[in-house]
């Protein structure tokens, strides 16, 4: 007598055996999973990550400039009530969160500053393009979840006027951005 086995493994494993050489039909289960952590992701335009300790990068750009400028000099993160820069949490898991913007590399705790190494330019952070709800340093903002959507972060930033000439060169800052949820 001759048999034949045949075996299938998913999940823990299973066995299924058929006893002779003459057809024979045998049934068996495979279980299927999706695991969704419960988490925040946030996205920059069509980029999307989830969010790590290592996070990611986003750029705040405020153009080239002459050594001086007689005007504002406005940058964004965000293009108006379309922010490019986003998050989506698990309602069941939030209500909501908080993002902190710290005080940049090169910081003296309550200024930023962009620096080329040896001269720096101080510069201001906000949720909307008139700078009237100002990112402070270290302060939480807080956000709302809402089912099935994500939710806007606005980074605007400005740098003011300057009639002073100052050294050409390459000047920035790094912000750590942090979202608690």
């Amino acid at each position: 007598m001759v048999s034949r086995y045949l075996a299938v493994t998913a999940l823990g494993g299973l066995l299924l055996l058929a006893d002779d050489a003459q057809a024979a039909v045998v049934n068996g289960q495979v279980h299927a999973r999706l695991v969704i952590t419960a988490s925040c992701e946030v996205s920059k335009g069509v980029e999307t990550a989830p969010v790590t300790p290592e996070g990611g990068t986003a750029l705040l750009d405020f153009g080239s400039q002459g050594p001086t400028w007689n005007e504002t000099l406005d940058a964004a993160i965000s293009d108006g009530d379309k922010a490019p820069l986003s998050v989506s949490c698990n309602p069941s898991v939030v209500s909501s969160f908080t993002v902190t913007i710290d005080g940049g590399a090169n910081g003296d705790g309550t200024t930023r500053r962009l620096s080329n190494g040896h001269q720096t330019i101080p510069y201001r952070l906000s949720a909307d393009p008139q700078g009237r709800s100002a990112y402070r340093i270290g302060q939480q903002r807080n956000f709302v979840v809402t089912q099935g959507t994500q939710v806007p972060i606005p980074v605007f930033g400005s740098v003011v006027a300057n009639t002073r000439a100052l050294p050409a060169g390459i000047y920035t800052d790094t912000l750590t951005v942090t979202l608690d949820w």
